[in-house]
Parts: structure tokens; C-alpha cells; sequence
């Protein structure tokens, strides 16, 4: 194992650092919450006032959701930066605005891979002519497999580095031209960095939740269990009180204990429910952090030459929609009146045409 390798391992060791973010915490798993409380009444919405109501509100549990998780990003940065944290209320309206970065600059992402589709698609056709097709596909068919090869690996490790350059304050140019700079000019590095997050985190994080699965059971089956003695402690109750206790207890119906039993096992499973839910955004919080550090530890001394040629490309598009706009009409000339006798001139006219005078 290199030296670069191993200091690689001890700083992505430091993602766990991220548990430490309580603020980012609370901003994330609550956001998780009220996003599922939103999108349950949005299904009450939906079948009480229609279909546009209860999608209006999903869109909405959508967008807390998601501004939750970004303002956590937001939290994270600030940590890694070692400055004060921001209160949890700016970072969740700073979350919104990142929320709508991140989607402009994803759409515009995809837009770019569906040209790039849209172009294979094209030189495609090209392999089905008769007689010379073979060669058009033997020289296209192997640049197409690299460039789809590379719009899928910006897709799962651009995409991370897009999210990181929104939480650092990047527009939508700067987020992508930000993630395809790192891409194309370390894409090894990257790689074996999101490797090697995959691994500091993921055996972790499968063992902690898979330990949690297998105790969730028993827990839920001791809480659940309880009430099924109940009846026995109130026949011993009764027994030892008098007939009238135990009349009582024979009056009480069978089904009692098995519908408390019911209850008691939905209560435990929303507490593990609850539980599994807090775990699984502490883990979250962790993979965020670690995508921070890859984040500074690659795009350190790489120029912006990707986010220069982006925003040079879409200033020449502007400039020739400019060049083509319509030209507004000439503004007509006001008319003039005559000297003599005030009537109104058209432009053109040499003469008056009332009392014939020139003009």
C-alpha cells in the first residue's frame, strides 16, 4: 500500500467526525420526519379534496425532505471549515436555495447526458447502411461504450461532488463545471476515494444496522408479550379479592388480551421504527462528511478550465440570441403642421394640402 493510499485511509477516517454535528443531526432526521408526516396528509389530500391537492402536497414533503438534508450539508461545510456553525433555521432556508441549485444544476447535467445519447443514437443509424455499416460500427461502437462509460461514472461519483460544490456556496455552472473538473482530471483518485469511503462505512454501518434488526425482534416481541399476562394477574387479582373480581374476570372477553397485545407491538415497532430511522441518518451524516473530505481533498489545486468553458459556451449562446432578436419597429415621426395655416403634414409632403402653401 502507497503512502498516498494510506493518508487517504487516515483522512477519510475523519468522516466519523460528522456524529459530533448535532445541529446537522437534528436538521436531517427532523427533516426526514416532517417529510413523512407531510406526505401521510398528502395522501389524506388526496382523497379528500383530489389528486392536484395531495400532489401539491408531496411536492412539498419532497422539498422539506430535501432542504433538510442539504442545510445538514450546509452544517457539515461549516464544520469542516472550522468555523461557527450557523443556527438551524438559516441552515434549513439555506438548504431551500441549495435544494433548487442542486435540481437546476442535475436537470442541466441531464440534459447533457441526453445529448450525448441523443448523438450515439444518431451515428448509430450510421452501422445499419448496407454494405459499409460494419465499418461506421467498428469505429464508432468503441469511443460510444467510453463516452456512456464516462457519463455513468460522472453519474455516481460527480454527482456526490456536485452536492458538495452546491453546499460551498457554487452556482449552477460552478457545480458542474466544479464535479467535471475533478472527474476528468482524477478520475483514478476519485474513484479510490469513494472506494475507500464505501469501505471505512459501509461494514459499519451494515453491521451496527443489521445488529439493531436482530435485537428490534426480541424487543418487540418482550414489550408485545406483556399484556398477555395481564389477564393472568387480574384472574389472580380477582381470586384473591373475591367472587365479584372473578366474575369480572370471567365476564371480560378473550379477545381482550390479544388486542392490547396488537397494541403494545405497534407501539414497540414505531419505537424501533424510530430508532432504525435516527441510525440511518447517523450514517447519512457520516457518508455527507466523507464526501466534504473527498470533496477538498481532490478539488485542491485543480483550475476552473470546465466551469471557464461552460459559462464562455453559454455567454456565446446568449450573445447570438441577442444578435437574432427581432429589431422593434422604427418609431413613426410625429407630424408636423404648416406655417400658414396649422394643418397637419405628413412626412414627405412638400405641400400644404389645405391652403397649398410649401412647406
Amino acid at each position: 500500500m502507497t503512502q498516498k493510499t494510506v493518508n487517504n485511509i487516515g483522512m477519510l477516517v475523519r468522516c466519523y467526525e460528522g456524529l459530533r454535528n448535532l445541529r446537522a443531526l437534528l436538521l436531517l432526521s427532523g427533516g426526514a420526519v416532517v417529510g413523512l408526516l407531510l406526505m401521510a396528509a398528502a395522501g389524506a389530500a388526496t382523497a379528500k379534496l383530489g389528486f392536484i391537492a395531495g400532489l401539491l402536497m408531496a411536492l412539498l414533503a419532497l422539498l422539506v425532505y430535501l432542504a433538510g438534508i442539504n442545510g445538514a450539508g450546509l452544517l457539515l461545510v461549516d464544520q469542516a471549515d472550522g468555523r461557527e456553525s450557523r443556527s438551524v433555521g438559516a441552515a434549513f432556508f439555506g438548504g431551500l436555495h441549495a435544494t433548487l441549485t442542486a435540481f437546476l444544476s442535475l436537470l442541466l447535467l441531464g440534459l447533457g447526458l441526453l445529448l450525448v445519447f441523443l448523438v450515439l443514437l444518431l451515428l448509430s443509424y450510421l452501422g445499419r447502411i448496407p454494405g459499409i455499416g460494419p465499418l461506421f460500427a467498428f469505429l464508432f461502437a468503441g469511443p460510444g461504450a467510453v463516452a456512456l462509460a464516462f457519463c455513468y461514472g460522472l453519474l455516481v461519483i460527480g454527482i456526490p461532488l456536485l452536492l458538495v460544490a452546491v453546499w460551498r456556496g457554487n452556482g449552477v455552472l460552478g457545480s458542474i463545471g466544479r464535479a467535471v473538473d475533478i472527474v476528468l482530471k482524477r478520475p483514478l483518485d476519485a474513484l479510490l476515494h469513494f472506494v475507500l469511503l464505501g469501505l471505512i462505512v459501509g461494514p459499519v454501518a451494515v453491521f451496527v444496522i443489521g445488529l439493531l434488526v436482530v435485537t428490534s425482534g426480541a424487543s418487540i416481541t418482550l414489550f408485545s408479550a406483556g399484556s398477555l399476562f395481564g389477564g393472568a394477574h387480574g384472574f389472580g387479582g380477582g381470586f384473591g379479592g373475591g367472587y365479584n373480581s372473578y366474575g369480572s374476570a370471567l365476564m371480560s372477553s378473550p379477545l381482550d388480551g390479544v388486542l392490547d397485545s396488537l397494541q403494545q407491538a405497534g407501539a414497540a415497532s414505531a419505537s424501533v421504527g424510530v430508532m432504525m430511522a435516527i441510525l440511518v441518518a447517523m450514517f447519512t451524516l457520516v457518508a455527507m462528511f466523507g464526501y466534504i473530505l473527498v470533496h477538498d481533498s481532490l478539488g485542491a489545486g485543480i483550475d476552473a478550465s470546465a466551469e471557464n468553458q461552460l459559462r464562455g459556451g453559454f455567454a456565446q449562446f446568449k450573445q447570438k440570441m441577442e444578435q437574432h432578436r427581432p429589431a422593434p419597429a422604427a418609431p413613426k415621426a410625429p407630424p408636423s403642421a404648416c406655417r400658414d395655416c396649422g394643418a397637419n403634414l405628413t412626412p414627405g409632403d412638400r405641400f400644404c394640402g389645405e391652403c397649398g402653401q410649401s412647406t
